[in-house]
């Protein structure tokens, strides 16, 4: 008999570190039964509230127990993954898939599971030699364009974290959860509110989702950039390849990520497009312990994790957000391209490091640039010099808030997360005045909700590689784009935004494209 036990309420700090491992001791004790009384138990949800004082885990449970009134099914439908609905039968064959980041791998995923044999195309590689080289980069600073932490099997997600919170309301959201704990995820995001898989776990996951697309027919094609498309009397028979093949296709799906800018520039003469709104910002980099202690109001309990901040300013001059918050992780170089360097942060499963680390961005609308030969222009600009201020080895720039504040030079400690390392610069000559201002009002802002993210704060480098400016524009009923056969999704199509939106953009365009 299942019972719904939800939304109970627990003190963390007398929680012991392991009790996720033993849900049926914490049902028993609330539901004051004995604990042989309860035949199984299962954590459907779990979130952390903290805003009046000591944190308290909010918990539901699903608990077995012929001693318990049985809830009805249907109040266990919200906890339940809901799968897409697949067809069984479809006339495609062999589609054409560019990028392998979330919004690829998953229409690959369920193009395979309808037989459509997909073929899917990556510039980078596969994720076992792209950890080999980014091991490489860190050792040599020699960067391998084609081979980052920007490309390659798995897209950008791979190396910064597996953030799987997110705004969509895309039934599909929670069946994306389900596959990634099937390849290889952590059980826990099944039920962590704000669930991470960590960049430890990643790259066996995405090994795995390659493995069970090619289980059910899908081939991989690495190593291969594609720079346009085969289009003839409007309608999109194949792309080209950089070594001149040219690769036909019946339909194609497009979803290369932030690291494709060159293909995205490459196909705006001949799809319909639109400049948006666009992020810049920068890393922010403390010690882990004070934002445990703004947020958890005591020492971080011995149950929960490494705490984390959402912040928002909406001081004046724009307003200003922390995004991509990494606790107990580090910064990183997240480059794609030469002699340019592009912060972002990444953290282990287990957040463990002793920094917690954020970007705050503002929001910049096409207006204030015009074209988009001028955004372009613009990061070319930011990325080449925070290059140069690194010493030009992939170093990155690193500045005292107070002092990007002051518009002085200032780096106090020199202790920092980042592998690839930091030296004192000028991240306020960096950033636009815009920026500059934004970020200033900003960190004196936050100061209020985390005490000494001012003080005790650094920024280090900036990163220009947060959202698309460019988003391809597309039917909202049938998800094509003005090209007949040819089908967007992801962030570098400027479609979606974070792991599960792209992914539930990319099974939403393979549904479309077997209609």
């Amino acid at each position: 008999m299942a019972y719904l036990l939800k939304d109970l309420l627990l003190n963390a700090a007398k929680l012991p570190p392991d009790w996720s491992a033993n849900p049926a001791a914490i049902a028993a004790e609330a539901l004051h039964l004995a604990p042989e009384k309860i035949s199984g138990c299962e954590i459907l949800s779990a979130s952390i509230d903290s805003r009046k004082g000591n944190p308290k885990v909010l918990l539901s449970l699903r608990v077995d127990s012929s001693f318990l009134p049985p809830t009805a099914p249907e109040e266990f439908a919200a906890f339940t993954p809901v799968a897409p609905e697949i067809p069984e039968k479809t006339t495609l064959t062999a589609p054409l898939i560019v990028g392998t980041g979330p919004a690829g791998i998953f229409a690959a995923l369920v193009l395979a599971r309808a037989g459509c044999a997909p073929v899917i195309i990556d510039r980078g590689s596969p994720v076992d030699e792209r950890v080999k080289n980014y091991q490489t980069f860190l050792h040599t600073r020699q960067l391998d364009p084609e081979s980052n932490l920007l490309i390659g099997e798995g897209g950008a997600g791979t190396f910064s974290d597996g953030k799987l919170y997110t705004g969509t309301k895309d039934f599909r959201a929670s069946w994306v959860k389900k596959i990634l704990v099937e390849c290889g995820a952590p059980q826990e995001i099944l039920w962590q509110k704000r669930a991470h898989i960590g960049s430890d776990f990643l790259a066996l996951t995405a090994k795995n989702l390659r493995k069970k697309i090619e289980s059910l027919g899908g081939r991989f094609i690495f190593n291969t950039e594609i720079t346009g498309l085969v289009i003839k009397n409007g309608v999109c028979s194949g792309v080209k390849c950089a070594s001149g093949e040219v690769l036909t296709a019946p339909k194609v799906l497009l979803a290369p990520g932030l690291g494709g800018r060159k293909l995205i520039r490459n196909i705006l003469g001949q799809v319909q497009w639109m400049l948006k709104p666009f992020q810049i910002g920068c890393r922010i980099e403390h010690p882990q312990k004070i934002v445990d202690l703004a947020m958890y109001h005591i020492p971080r309990p011995a149950a929960l994790g490494a705490a984390e901040y959402h912040l928002v300013s909406r001081k004046y001059p724009r307003h200003s957000a922390s995004f991509c918050m990494c606790p107990g992780g580090e910064v990183v170089n997240a480059t794609a391209w030469e002699n340019r360097s592009i912060s972002n942060g990444m953290s282990c499963f287990a957040r463990n490091t002793e920094f917690a680390n954020s970007c705050l961005i503002s929001t910049f609308s096409p207006d204030e640039y015009g074209s988009l030969d001028n955004v372009d222009a613009l990061m070319e600009k930011i990325e080449t010099q925070t290059f140069a201020a690194g010493g030009g080895d992939y170093s990155l720039p690193a500045q005292d808030a107070s002092a990007f504040l002051r518009k002085e030079s200032g780096l106090k400690n020199r202790r920092t997360s980042a592998q690839i390392g930091i030296i004192p610069g000028r991240i306020d000559q960096l950033v636009p005045n815009e920026l500059f201002n934004a970020l200033s009002s900003a960190v004196k802002d936050l100061d209020r909700h985390i005490p000494g993210f001012l003080r005790q704060g650094k920024f280090i480098g900036v990163e220009s590689c947060v959202s698309s400016p460019v988003r391809i524009v597309r039917d909202r009923e049938t998800l094509r784009t003005s090209i007949a056969d040819l089908y967007c999704a992801g962030e570098g199509c400027g479609l979606a935004g974070g792991i599960v939106s792209a992914a539930c953009d990319g099974i939403a365009c393979a549904l479309k494209m077997m209609e």
